[in-house]
C-alpha cells in the first residue's frame, strides 16, 4: 500500500512542476513579444510603476496593466502607505500624470 501512495505523490508532484514550468515558459513568450497600443497600433514602451513594469503608449500616453498588475501596484501603494501616510496616493497619481514621466525601462 505504501508503494501505491509513494507512486501518487511522485505523480502529483511530477504534475505540479511540469504546470509550473508551463505557466513560466507562456509568463516569458508574453514578456518577450511588443505588444501594440490598441489606441494607435505603435509599439508601446515598458515603464515601472511602483515597482511593476507595465506597458504605455507613446502617443495617447494610455497605460495597460496585464493581470494582477493593478493588485501589485495597490500592494506596493499599501506598503508606502504604512511607511509614508498620506503621500502614498499623492504620489501613485503624480507618477502615473507629472510631466516627468515614470522610469522606462
Amino acid at each position: 500500500m505504501t508503494d501505491s501512495l509513494e507512486k501518487r505523490r511522485k505523480a502529483k508532484e511530477e504534475e505540479y512542476f511540469e504546470k509550473k514550468n508551463k505557466e513560466l515558459a507562456e509568463n516569458l513568450a508574453k514578456k518577450e513579444r511588443v505588444r501594440l497600443s490598441p489606441i494607435t497600433g505603435e509599439p508601446m514602451e515598458k515603464l515601472e510603476i511602483m515597482g511593476v513594469t507595465v506597458d504605455r503608449c507613446p502617443t495617447s500616453g494610455g497605460i495597460w496593466l496585464d493581470a494582477g498588475e493593478l493588485e501589485q501596484i495597490l500592494k506596493e501603494a499599501k506598503k508606502s502607505h504604512d511607511q509614508f501616510e498620506d503621500q502614498w496616493l499623492k504620489s501613485f497619481f503624480e507618477s502615473l500624470f507629472s510631466k516627468n514621466q515614470p522610469k522606462l525601462l
